[in-house]
């Protein structure tokens, strides 16, 4: 039965074949006003943008369609909750998002999407946030301009900000994260401003049954480019919360995230560097946390890249002072892929990697990353923030810092605009934390996906 998903994936791949280009990811940045010359040559799905609803009103649709088959032996190192019935699962990941958006004079417009999400095969529990939303109301948003460089946006929406090392729309997982939030824009030609405060939302694997938490994100996320390949993004986010966990206590959290992005615009030679610093208050605790994460790479010949990446995100010094050294993430993307639940908190790793992308159709990345615990007084954590280890009742006591080296391959293929293939494989080799905290065992991982976006 396991065969089925595999070969519905390569019949996707040898039933599409369109012209080569790319569409947005986050679809309310889709640009279809190309379409608005009659005399242009159109495939049938175009017919479907830029619909004249009066002389200056335009009405587009949309969508998508992907299927995930995915593939773990000793899901999470082997160490899962009492109700899964298998530690080794496989499963069937469905999507289909449909949204509309209608453009009014003077740059006023509603945006809205529908989001269905489903899993299959896998016996263990629905996981909450990524697995299952049957039926939801994914975005609905206006945005309303008051110049050409100011825009309010307010409703449903998703957030992408940056390299997504904070705040992201999580594409890998099955289910896409939105928020409620009221966002004000500014942009001029080398500097892009955005201001916003929102409530994350809990999705519900049921229909219409999402509903808005009491926590808070808000800030702002700026991007200017100084040099035609140097761009800087300061920002600053705050967080309100108590959901989430340190050392198995909960509490009221306040905390402040102030950063700075330098990159480069692609070229023969990049770089990546981040920094960020965090203060606050959880319960009686001061927060005093840190994050350093880079990423460089050199072109040996055209569309050849050899790099190497990494992070120095330094844990809680002691469970018996009067600070939390704990960095919160807050809703960033997996860092280390879908093999592993990992997240860079209180960690510190080395990723050497080589890199096909011919930024038309190929990107190949082969990775290896080693990953260890930088404190010894921390545990580790999932990309959620979720505590990963230690776990309650177990060798809370370990002193261990190897947490796991991790090999990855990821080949994504886009023949064409509409439609993208792509293969994961990821091998985990388990260090000594892990085998001291909880079960230990290696995780091997694979996924066959592809998407019709339209």
């Amino acid at each position: 039965m396991c065969y089925l998903p595999l070969r519905l994936f390569f019949f996707l791949f040898l039933s599409f074949s369109l012209s080569a280009q790319q569409i947005a990811r986050l679809r309310f940045d889709d640009n279809f006003s190309a379409l608005k010359n009659d005399s242009l040559k159109k495939e049938a799905v175009d017919y479907l943008k830029e619909i004249r609803l009066g002389k200056e009103t335009r009405l587009s649709f949309g969508g998508e369609w992907r299927e995930q088959y995915q593939s773990y032996t000793h899901f999470n190192f082997g160490e899962v909750p009492a109700d899964f019935v298998t530690q080794s699962p496989y499963q069937l990941m469905h999507r289909t998002m449909l949204h509309a958006n209608i453009e009014f004079p003077r740059g006023f417009r509603v945006f809205t999407q529908l989001n269905s999400t489903a899993r299959f095969l896998n016996p263990n529990p629905i996981t909450g946030q990524l697995d299952q939303n049957v039926l939801s109301l994914h975005q609905l948003f206006v945005d309303i301009p008051f110049s050409r460089q100011w825009k309010l946006r307010v409703g449903k929406q998703e957030y992408s900000l940056g390299l997504e090392r904070f705040v992201a729309t999580r594409e890998g997982p099955n289910t896409r994260t939105p928020f409620y939030g009221i966002n004000l824009k500014y942009q001029l030609k080398n500097l892009q401003w955005d201001a916003f405060v929102s409530h994350p939302i809990r999705i519900k694997p049921g229909v219409f049954d999402d509903e808005p938490t009491e926590e808070v994100l808000g800030g702002f996320y700026s991007n200017y480019r100084a040099q035609k390949r140097m761009q800087f993004e300061p920002y600053y986010f705050y967080f309100e919360s108590d959901l989430r966990e340190y050392q198995f206590k909960r509490g009221l959290e306040k905390r402040h995230t102030f950063g700075l992005r330098s990159f480069s615009s692609p070229g023969n030679w990049n770089y990546d560097i981040e920094l960020a610093g965090q203060t606050g208050q959880f319960n009686d605790l001061s927060i005093a946390a840190f994050m350093g994460v880079w990423d460089f790479n050199v072109a040996l010949k055209k569309a050849f890249y050899v790099g190497f990446s990494g992070n120095y995100v330094p844990g809680d010094r002691s469970g018996s002072d009067t600070k939390l050294n704990t960095f919160n993430t807050l809703f960033a993307r997996p860092p280390f892929g879908q093999t592993v639940a990992l997240n860079i908190t209180n960690t510190w790793n080395f990723s050497p990697y080589i890199r096909y992308q011919d930024f038309k159709k190929w990107l190949v990345t082969g990775r290896a990353s080693f990953v260890s615990r930088e404190s010894t007084a921390d545990g580790i954590f999932t990309p959620n923030m979720t505590p990963a280890r230690p776990i309650l009742g177990k060798n809370v006591g370990s002193v261990a810092t190897d947490i796991c080296n991790i090999y990855a391959l990821d080949a994504q293929f886009f023949p064409t605009k509409h439609f993208s293939f792509q293969v994961e494989l990821g091998y985990c080799d388990a260090g000594d934390y892990l085998k001291e905290s909880g079960s230990g065992q290696n995780v091997h991982y694979y996924a066959l996906r592809n998407v019709y976006r339209f």
